[in-house]
């Protein structure tokens, strides 16, 4: 295959003797741009996994995408004096603003705290709610689906909309695994308007129906059954329920946490450069 790709890179940079003559003895190259060489054997990350064909093409697109920047450096080089002071400024700059990051990474990756209880995520949620205003109606929600009506006795619905017991309970979970398509009894879920038409699915006015109906309302479709019961559902522009936001909740949480780690650890590198008396301000 190698030799494929060496093949197809001496039409595709045609007129290169020496090119040429290098893919007979190395035949891993596949791209040259003047004195400088690619090889596929440094690309293996790129391809790994890859049929035949498909890794030719990412071969094949990488080389050109090396080539032309190669081309365009060189224009640049050219054009510009690599002694210019703003460049090595910028060069330099940069390497500074990579190694912070990096050393970041490392701090974060070793010392940052990612345990948030349920008592940090509902403290967040009071002071942000406000933030978190909802774009359309949600619903939370206990569900149980049948992709069999008929499945659905008697007892079936009497277990669902009318349990007398906790065993009347158990015997309905029990019934789910076994023949629901998918359910919820254990653990109320939140649904955006729009996530409930589509998993269900409903009409607007259905949904309508089941605004604080607090019970079990059952919908056909066809030879299906569906089960819905509301917990509870908030409107539009209302704050979004502390569980619909969690995930954004914690992701703030951490994110402040990171902010204030690097901080701590950037002011106590300064402080013990201070009593080292390794640094000095002289400006008063």
């Amino acid at each position: 295959m190698n030799r494929l790709l060496g093949l197809f890179f001496i039409v595709f940079l045609s007129g290169c003797s020496f090119f040429s003559k290098k893919v007979e003895t190395d035949s891993d190259v596949i791209a040259r741009v003047n004195e400088e060489l690619l090889y596929a054997s440094d690309l293996q990350q790129l391809t790994k996994g890859l049929g035949s064909s498909d890794s030719l093409q990412v071969l094949r697109n990488y080389a050109e995408t090396w080539v032309r920047k190669k081309l365009l450096l060189q224009k640049a080089k050219d054009n510009i004096s690599e002694d210019d002071v703003s460049i090595a400024r910028n060069v330099e700059d940069y390497k500074e603003v990579l190694l912070l990051h990096e050393y970041e990474k490392e701090l974060i990756q070793q010392k940052l705290d990612t345990a948030v209880s349920a008592q940090q995520l509902q403290d967040l949620y009071e002071k942000m709610k406000q933030d978190f205003l909802l774009p359309e109606d949600v619903y939370q929600i206990y569900y149980i689906n049948f992709d069999n009506d008929s499945l659905v006795n008697k007892q079936v619905r009497a277990w669902i909309t009318k349990p007398e017991s906790e065993e009347d309970e158990v015997q309905l979970e029990a019934y789910c695994k076994e023949f629901a398509t998918s359910y919820t009894l254990a653990t109320s879920l939140w649904f955006s308007e729009e996530n409930m038409m589509k998993k269900f699915p409903l009409s607007k006015f259905e949904l309508q129906q089941l605004k604080g109906s607090g019970k079990f309302m059952e919908f056909k479709r066809v030879s299906q059954a569906l089960f819905l019961k509301v917990v509870d559902s908030k409107q539009k522009d209302e704050p979004a329920p502390a569980d619909f936001v969690r995930e954004q909740i914690l992701k703030a949480i951490i994110e402040k946490r990171k902010l204030d780690l690097i901080e701590r650890v950037y002011n106590k590198v300064y402080q013990d450069g201070i009593k080292a008396k390794t640094v000095e301000v002289f400006l008063k």
